[in-house]
């Protein structure tokens, strides 16, 4: 293929227009902001796991209060009623002693029973102020994720203007070039995953990195200013400058 020395020459800025349009697109994908959501949503879940857990933990013990107090009632009605028909003198001799054996059983097992009721208490009055705490950290989080959403979206808008720029530019320029070098330039750029042109530099091709060897020296500097070249190792098209060394 034949093109302009001059039409070669300005794939490198083809070429830096795509390099800068990568860079940006990486940067957009590489958010900072992103990465810092990342862990506060990880925070966030990890907070809202134990929420549950206390909630649950809190839930069965007022479902064994309730328990408690189902054994309390008819303990102490029962309680209050011997206690009743003894010191209303209805309980024969021969039935008292069985009568305050079991008003000594009653009233331990309210005791028994009281004690767990105030255990249980606790353990609802704990796991209630510990949901509640997880809940202010959760809620901090999500005011901390808010703040950075804003913040993300800000960066990204930004990027995303100058990525528009960079490719008005890009258009333009290309929109300058012979079709047939362009439409080679980006079958390149597409295959190797970056830019289709490089800069020969002081006998190195700029995208690959690799040094001619004398015979490629000797074919790149004999060939026409118009023949199109490309490197050996890489396929870019090797675009030749004061700068080459040939």
């Amino acid at each position: 293929m034949q093109a302009d020395p001059g039409a070669q020459r300005a794939l490198l800025q083809v070429a830096e227009l795509d390099t800068k349009v990568a860079r940006l697109r990486h940067r957009r994908s590489t958010l900072p902001e992103n990465a810092k959501l990342a862990e506060l949503q990880a925070t966030r879940t990890k907070l809202s796991e134990q929420i549950v857990a206390a909630q649950t933990r809190r839930g069965d013990a007022e479902a064994e209060q309730e328990r408690v107090e189902i054994d309390l009632a008819p303990a102490r009605a029962r309680l209050v009623r011997n206690q009743q028909k003894i010191d209303a003198g209805m309980i024969a001799a021969k039935a008292l002693q069985p009568m305050l054996d079991e008003i000594e059983h009653l009233r331990g097992r309210i005791a028994t029973l009281e004690d767990t009721q105030l255990d249980i208490m606790q353990q609802v009055e704990d796991e209630t102020a510990t949901s509640d705490k997880l809940a202010a950290e959760r809620k901090g989080i999500e005011t901390a994720m808010r703040d950075l959403l804003v913040q993300r979206d800000k960066a990204a808008r930004e990027l995303d203007q100058q990525i528009e720029g960079f490719g008005e530019q890009r258009k333009t320029l290309a929109g300058r070039l012979p079709a047939e070098l362009i439409a080679l330039y980006d079958k390149i750029a597409q295959r190797a995953g970056g830019t289709g042109a490089a800069e020969l530099r002081a006998r190195r091709c700029g995208g690959c990195g690799l040094e001619l060897d004398v015979s490629e020296l000797k074919r790149q500097a004999t060939a026409a200013p118009d023949q199109v070249l490309r490197c050996e190792e890489c396929g870019r098209i090797l675009v030749r400058t004061e700068s080459s060394g040939l």
